[in-house]
């Protein structure tokens, strides 16, 4: 998350230490702990010099719910491994368990909890003005649904840390970057069909 300034930049960098302890499960290509390997690195090449670096707040159900369902939310602060057969049919409603890319993991809603409230951290600091440049490696989970997981992702913090932008800045350009691709998020008007999207001139580029 970046805002435009003529001076040197100020970033701001958001971690929790308890964010890479949590385990998708043996199989699973979802590591969190690779965020504490980056930040093990941040911290061995002296980058925390450049920047300030907080410890960000857990996100609450209130904020969650800006974008989220209650009774999703719900669900995922009480499913546990330990009592997945109580919640049978709301794991297949909610799109998470065994079958699922989404699994339900020991502390799940804590990481979920954890990554978005330092996505909002920085979003908040944005529209303060009191960063340029606001960085969360734990976050950008950005497939989670309303009401449901998907793609690795429970809580769309990117979601919910553009809507806290949106309430200072009218517009914000949300750029996904994947592997060696990328995507571009780009808003379109009201009633759009698919011949008009075909004929909607999106440029993009590589920097």
């Amino acid at each position: 998350m970046t805002s435009i300034t003529a001076s040197k930049q100020r970033v701001s960098y958001f971690y929790q230490p308890d964010v890479g302890h949590f385990y998708y499960g043996p199989s699973h290509p979802m590591k969190p702990h690779r965020i504490k390997m980056a930040h093990h690195l941040i911290l061995s090449y002296g980058l925390y010099r450049k920047m300030e670096c907080y410890r960000s707040h857990p996100a609450s159900p209130n904020e969650m719910s800006a974008f989220h369902s209650e009774d999703y939310i719900n669900f995922l602060a009480k499913a546990t491994g330990d009592n997945l057969r109580v919640y049978g049919n709301q794991m297949q409603k909610f799109n998470v368990g065994e079958y699922t890319d989404c699994p339900v993991f020991d502390g799940l809603y804590e990481f979920t909890q954890l990554y978005t409230g330092a996505s909002l951290d920085g979003a908040v600091k944005l529209n303060r003005g009191d960063c340029d440049v606001a960085i969360n490696w734990s976050g950008g989970l950005h497939h989670a649904k309303k009401s449901e997981a998907s793609g690795f992702c429970y809580i769309n913090d990117i979601v919910l840390a553009i809507l806290e932008l949106l309430k200072v800045h009218a517009r914000v350009l949300y750029i996904g970057i994947e592997g060696t691709g990328f995507s571009v998020n780009a808003p379109l008007t009201s009633g759009m069909t698919d011949d008009a999207y075909e004929r909607t001139d999106i440029q993009t580029g590589h920097g």
